[in-house]
């Protein structure tokens, strides 16, 4: 297929704008018609605890330049009476653009910004729309500075509620934990804000989320169109149920903002605008250019993330950060051995999707011991949490992994220390081997196309968990097709426990001015199905590294790449020329039984994940040639933790 034909399908596909908003609207009429009732009545099913609970809608918060955010407040109360409970109480504030009233009823404990459990364990918890969002004043801007500027207000004004004790936290997952990150950046030192539990945050949503190496992921795109944009037009109506003018009022500007927002980013996506690549927009709303402010302001900060959640890649690198804040080191450097380690700053990882981040444990007590700790001054060994062993775990190992099967370890640094590097080389005869080739050995050849099997680990990963019932399990080996080639080890003698960062090396030729190498990092059972562990990728046109911020081990190997991914640092793929291109697989927590094998797949697809749209013509008709030489090897570096 040739890149005007390419180019043809891609364009037959985008609907003209005049149509997309008429539809856009109708579907907004249709929702808010539904939404226009009472929120239901709180369920307090599968919660426990000395307190009921009580909430207050839509109480009034003003801003500085005179917006007003709106809350709803969820208070303790007498169980037999129903009366508020005397107090006073610490405080759990959740800003969420996904619409306040449903802030309680996420499956994932505290997910949308509430956790009754906590409430009925003596917490006040106060749910607010983001600005621009429900019935919240404001233009939604993706972390906008001013969000959070407006966070620190919520914090301010949460402190000095009636029966608050002036001590607050914060809670939520995804957007919800993001905010967190910018908001405990912005309150200053010897604020109220204590601690914050941030559940799926991401270090850098360009990195993380919208590109793998410079390639496009266009779920992104579609999730900012459903996630947010529709979204915040249709929860006024479920926010001001009672009051349908005020809800057609933010339902019209929050509809209006999405030509401004949403409609940009995919336009620059569409035909690489400005925010296609990394520039002063996406470092603006970078968590990482934050966290030493964070560290500063004496927040303590519990992280929690998945080995298979759409941030994968950036949740242990915001532990890092924050450790290296703390120890006086640069944050964005990988953590030595033996540095200080501070037990503010935590992370759970586990086998988890965006949509079951702690999942198997119980997620509630881990975030009360947290709370417990900052908020009320509760002795270490009051606070146990089942599940993680105890609640905060080892201080001097403050990273804790739990592995798909339950095993469980803690660490102190990431990278860990305790898992070097191990080099396993690809090898023409489709070997993974810890043997570099000993003669040139003949290239594997793969064919650009842009399809695949769109039921893979990495589709469910980047759809935040949708289809993993089907797609995130042990599936039969498809055959392998032109555009990709496999290369396996030989059966497991021992587990192999991969533990971190994860780099596949290519050397290759190209017959385009530009490549796609998508690479996959298998288990495969004795029985022939297997299981996507990880994966990265990378768009050969932007293959330019900042030297400033790869790291490299002590030996000087790449352990992770770091792109520029600008427009100014994009140059073409030279023409039949070897060109290395070091692909940054996201790191791995999982270990590979004995008797399976470990497979490293390389394709030019995965579908629907990575569609090039405007870079299809740099990619279009072409051939690329791995090479297997004595000089030129490709290799695949993992991290790995031996016993």
């Amino acid at each position: 297929m040739g890149a005007s034909t390419m180019a043809a399908v891609v364009s037959r596909s985008v609907v003209s704008r005049g149509r997309v908003v008429g539809g856009l609207v109708a579907l907004v009429m249709v929702a808010a018609a539904v939404a226009c009732s009472p929120p239901a009545p709180l369920d307090l099913t599968g919660t426990d605890g000395p307190y009921g609970v009580t909430v207050t809608r839509n109480l009034t918060i003003p801003l500085d330049d005179g917006r007003v955010l709106r809350a709803d407040l969820y208070e303790p109360t007498d169980p037999d009476t129903g009366t508020a409970a005397a107090g006073p109480f610490p405080v759990i504030v959740g800003m969420t653009p996904y619409g306040k009233s449903g802030a309680a009823g996420a499956s994932i404990p505290g997910g949308n910004g509430v956790n009754l459990q906590l409430v009925r364990h003596g917490y006040l918890a106060l749910a607010v729309d983001v600005p621009g969002t429900g019935i919240s004043d404001g233009s939604f801007d993706l972390f906008d500075p001013a969000e959070a500027t407006a966070g620190a207000r919520i914090v301010r004004w949460a402190a000095a509620l009636p029966r608050s004790t002036g001590r607050v936290g914060m809670l939520g997952l995804s957007y919800m934990a993001i905010v967190q990150l910018f908001t405990a950046a912005a309150v200053g030192p010897d604020s109220p804000l204590k601690a914050i539990f941030p559940m799926a945050a991401t270090v850098d949503p360009y990195r993380d989320l919208f590109t793998s190496g410079g390639a496009l992921n266009v779920l992104s795109p579609l999730g900012l169109l459903f996630g947010y944009g529709i979204t915040r037009s249709v929860t006024p109506f479920a926010e001001a149920w009672d009051d349908p003018a005020l809800a057609m009022q933010h339902a019209g500007a929050n509809l209006e903002q999405m030509g401004r927002f949403e409609g940009v980013i995919a336009q620059d996506m569409f035909d690489n605008g400005p925010r296609r690549y990394d520039g002063d927009w996406w470092q603006l709303r970078r968590p990482e250019r934050v966290l030493q402010r964070i560290a500063d302001n004496g927040v303590a900060v519990h992280l929690v993330g998945g080995l298979y959640d759409v941030f994968q890649r950036g949740e242990p690198l915001l532990y890092s950060g924050l450790q290296n804040a703390a120890a006086g080191r640069p944050i964005e450097a990988p953590m030595l051995a033996g540095q200080p380690v501070s037990d503010r700053f935590r992370l759970l990882t586990g086998p988890w999707t965006h949509g079951t981040i702690g999942e198997g444990i119980d997620l509630s007590a881990v975030q009360l011991a947290w709370f417990d700790r900052w908020l009320k001054d509760v002795p270490h060994d009051e606070r146990q949490a089942d599940g993680e062993q105890s609640a905060d775990g080892d201080p001097d190992a403050p990273l804790r992994v739990i592995e798909p099967g339950g095993t469980t370890y803690d660490a102190a640094t990431y990278p860990l220390v305790d898992a070097p590097l191990e080099r396993l080389y690809l090898r023409a005869d489709g070997r993974l081997d810890p043997e570099p080739p000993g003669t040139d050995e003949p290239s594997d050849g793969v064919d650009y196309f842009p399809l695949g099997d769109p039921c893979t680990a990495s589709t469910v990963q980047f759809a935040a968990g949708l289809g993993a019932k089907d797609c995130l399990v042990p599936r039969p080996t498809a055959p392998e097709v032109p555009n990709e080639v496999t290369y396996s080890t030989d059966p497991l003698t021992e587990p192999l426990t991969l533990a971190g960062p994860v780099l596949a090396s290519l050397t290759a030729t190209s017959s385009s001015p530009d490549v796609l190498f998508s690479v996959t990092v298998e288990d495969v059972a004795p029985d022939g199905t297997s299981m996507g562990l990880s994966g990265g990728a990378i768009l050969g046109s932007m293959r330019a590294l900042d030297d400033s911020r790869t790291w490299t081990d002590a030996q000087g190997r790449l352990v992770r790449p770091h792109q520029l991914l600008t427009a100014a640092a994009r140059q073409p793929v030279p023409l039949g020329e070897a060109v290395r291109y070091p692909v940054e697989v996201r790191p791995a927590f999982v270990t590979v039984p004995a008797g399976h094998r470990l497979r490293l797949r390389v394709s030019t697809a995965d579908f629907p994940h990575f569609l090039p749209l405007a870079d299809m013509a740099g990619l279009a008709g072409g051939h690329q040639d791995l090479h297997h030489s004595v000089a030129q090897p490709s290799y695949l570096d993992l991290s790995v933790r031996r016993p």
